[in-house]
Parts: C-alpha cells; sequence; structure tokens
C-alpha cells in the first residue's frame, strides 16, 4: 500500500527474527525506500542461549507451562525459529538486492548504559546474547 521509492530510511527494532518470511519483507522494504536510501535493524538472536543465560535460567523461577507453550507456537510460525543470527540476516538482505550490508555485534556502550536499569542478572545475560546492528543501502 505504501509508494515505491517514498522512504529515505527504515528502522527496526527486534523484528527481524519475529519475521515469517523475511525474503518479502526485504523485498518489500527495498522498494519502498527510495535510490540511496538506508536500512538500519537492530535485533538478535532471541532463541539460542548461551551458558550463561542456560545458568542463569536454572536458578530462576520457572515460566508457567502455559507461557512455555505459547512461546513454542510462537517460535513455530518464525523463519529464525532456531535464531536470527546476524550472517543469515546478511545474507538474505544481500539476496534481497540491497548492498553496503555492514554487521555491528559491538554493541557493548549500549549494554553498559542499560545496566543500571536491567540489574545484574538480565544484564550479563544481555552481555552474552547475539545481537547486532545490520545497516545495508539499496
Amino acid at each position: 500500500m505504501l509508494t515505491s521509492d517514498s522512504f529515505d530510511v527504515i528502522v527496526t527494532r527486534h523484528l527481524i527474527w519475529t519475521l515469517v518470511d523475511p525474503a518479502a519483507a526485504f523485498e518489500e522494504w527495498k522498494r519502498v525506500l527510495s535510490p540511496g536510501g538506508q536500512l538500519l535493524l537492530i535485533d538478535g538472536d532471541f532463541v539460542s542461549r548461551g551458558w550463561v543465560a542456560r545458568t542463569l535460567a536454572r536458578l530462576s523461577p520457572r515460566r508457567s507451562q502455559n507461557m512455555n507453550s505459547r512461546h513454542q507456537e510462537i517460535l513455530s510460525q518464525v523463519h529464525f525459529a532456531q535464531g536470527a543470527r546476524a550472517e543469515q540476516v546478511a545474507f538474505l538482505l544481500a539476496e534481497a538486492g540491497f548492498t553496503d550490508i555492514r554487521i555491528d555485534t559491538d554493541l557493548s556502550k549500549i549494554h553498559r548504559a542499560q545496566a543500571r536499569q536491567l540489574g545484574w542478572r538480565r544484564s550479563l545475560i544481555r552481555h552474552s546474547e547475539h545481537r547486532y546492528a545490520i545497516s545495508a543501502k539499496v
């Protein structure tokens, strides 16, 4: 419904991992971006858990069975059910025709700034997760 070449910038945050068809979404975003337009994706792999997150999960209260079932139901419907790794996302962006694709996985300054509000447990998990920013151009 959006006009082609109508946006200079598209920014998403924690959206990519939820997409059912990321290739179709990327093609649509490329269509609506103006020539020279910029895409910025801020996301992460929120499925694959490292040893830090797994250890802390064992020490914390369990989610209800209902919540676990709902989470698994959602994951079964998304493309990145096994986790949205930056390299996979960049590959799909390139296939959709994006260029100048850059991946930044050093979000440590952001993590430090958020740490005071998150508390030690969530901050430690955040540091251990595969989070990234990807920029790309049309």
